[in-house]
């Protein structure tokens, strides 16, 4: 995967942990934004692209929907009452049903420090807000045609 660009604070998304076969085995997506109209958006344009799209606003019913619907990848708001983000991420990683998925921030926290917070919770990916949504297809679709080609 070629989007591995490092810290560099100029970048609106930075993809760290390498993504595995195994981990797109179809090509469901979750999003969690607590602003519901981002998620919305982000849902549609995601089923748009050919993927299976799930939308929660609610932080404190990720866990479960994640370990019930296996989706590969996971893009949450960092930012979001209740629980944020990187919490949610220590918790998926956490748990052996969800530890495998890939985790995307999608936040208007870029900072080099944020960054570096949301690798730490266990982010595979930071993209920062506002969203270039074609950078975030980007990832996803490496994701999913290493799926489409085959094991290694």
């Amino acid at each position: 995967m070629t989007l591995d660009r490092g810290m560099d604070n100029s970048d609106d998304v930075v993809v760290w942990r390498p993504i595995q076969y195994a981990m797109a085995s179809h090509r469901r997506v979750l999003v969690v934004d607590d602003y519901r109209e981002a998620a919305d958006a982000l849902q549609m344009l995601l089923n748009a692209d050919g993927f299976e799209c799930r939308a929660l606003e609610d932080p404190l019913a990720v866990c479960e929907m994640a370990c019930e619907w296996q989706p590969f990848a996971v893009v949450l708001d960092i930012k979001m009452p209740d629980l944020d983000g990187l919490e949610l991420a220590r918790r998926l990683r956490a748990d052996p049903l969800t530890a495998h998925m890939l985790l995307i921030a999608c936040t208007a926290f870029a900072s080099r420090d944020d960054r570096a917070r949301a690798r730490a919770a266990g982010f595979d990916a930071h993209c920062a807000k506002p969203l270039t949504p074609e950078r975030l297809l980007r990832v996803l679709e490496s994701a999913a045609a290493l799926h489409a080609a085959g094991p290694p």
